[in-house]
């Protein structure tokens, strides 16, 4: 038996008890935050800069940020304020009270919340707002709860060196865990049907990595991971690490082509899946402007665990 009593401003971490650290910068650090009543009750504050300047919508639960309905696709125009008028086929998840609505590019920001249905059911017809912003017929979306990561005007999705994202997550298959659209957009992290998780790039050359489920860690819709994605301008890595697991990597995929990945319209987000059953939790992310080392991610992987470990989690 071993017994350890923290004290303030010493460092427990490497003893995997109590949390008396930052989260790691590596002097790189662009965004971090921590999802859940639990872990942090300000969930869009910025570890690394401490500005409240991350966009959620939806509540976290007590550990980490559930996965809600999304209507992916319909065509609606909102008038008067706080009517919205969809035509046609809704794409997804049916229309619901407590959506959000938004352009589908994601780039004309929030146009208001359902707060009641009118004569439409999840389909075509009115649907009450609240925080309406009027707009012409055009494509939507809706969601229920994501998180979006701020600043993102190509200062990272043009990668001029390198960039690492870490996500703290457990889930099912067919989920997105950070991407910058539905089914896998063109920058991000999935965790796709045959393999643990899914790096993508999606530049000129369709650039995708696979860490695949023969490494053993296979069934995380129960248990608390970490996913990496890594780039530089010309590779890209995946990694997933798990307490009591050695960390499970892919090949480096060299044949990206040295060009900016991503959108110069869309956000970089959390749940934005891939299934109309979405069932992925998130409880920290992390974004680096540079492709951490071993070391660095041993580093990340510990901070994440003893957060998890004080709201009594297992990473």
């Amino acid at each position: 038996m071993r017994i350890a009593i923290p004290f303030g401003g010493v460092d427990a971490s490497g003893f995997g008890f109590g949390r008396t650290r930052s989260c790691p910068a590596f002097g790189a650090g662009y965004a971090a935050y921590m999802f859940g009543t639990s872990l942090n009750d300000a969930p869009t504050v910025n570890l690394f800069t401490g500005a409240n300047d991350g966009r959620l919508i939806g509540t976290p639960g007590a550990v980490g940020l559930v996965g809600g309905p999304m209507a992916t696709a319909f065509s609606g125009a909102v008038t008067g304020g706080n009517l919205l008028t969809v035509t046609g086929t809704v794409t997804g998840d049916p229309l619901a009270v407590g959506q959000t609505i938004e352009l589908a590019t994601g780039a004309g920001g929030i146009l208001g919340v359902i707060s009641s249905l009118g004569t439409g059911a999840g389909g075509a017809g009115t649907y009450n707002l609240t925080g309406g912003v009027n707009t012409s017929s055009q494509s939507l979306r809706a969601f229920t709860r994501f998180f979006e990561v701020p600043g993102f005007v190509r200062d990272i999705f043009n990668v001029g060196s390198a960039l690492t994202l870490v996500a703290i997550y457990k889930s099912a298959i067919n989920q997105g865990i950070l991407s910058d659209d539905t089914n896998g957009g063109s920058l991000g992290m999935l965790v796709p049907g045959s393999f643990e998780v899914q790096t993508f790039g999606r530049d000129s050359v369709g650039t995708v990595v696979n860490v695949s489920t023969s490494s053993g860690f296979a069934s995380g819709a129960a248990t608390w991971s970490m996913g990496v994605s890594e780039y530089n301008t010309v590779t890209a890595q995946g990694f997933t690490q798990r307490s009591g697991a050695a960390r499970s990597s892919s090949a480096f995929a060299t044949t990206r082509a040295a060009n900016p990945m991503g959108s110069i319209t869309r956000k970089l987000r959390t749940h934005l899946y891939t299934t109309t059953t979405p069932s992925a939790t998130i409880a920290g992310i992390a974004i680096y402007t540079k492709m951490l080392s071993g070391a660095e991610l041993d580093d990340a992987f510990s901070y994440w665990r003893d957060i998890l470990s004080d709201a009594g989690e297992v990473l």
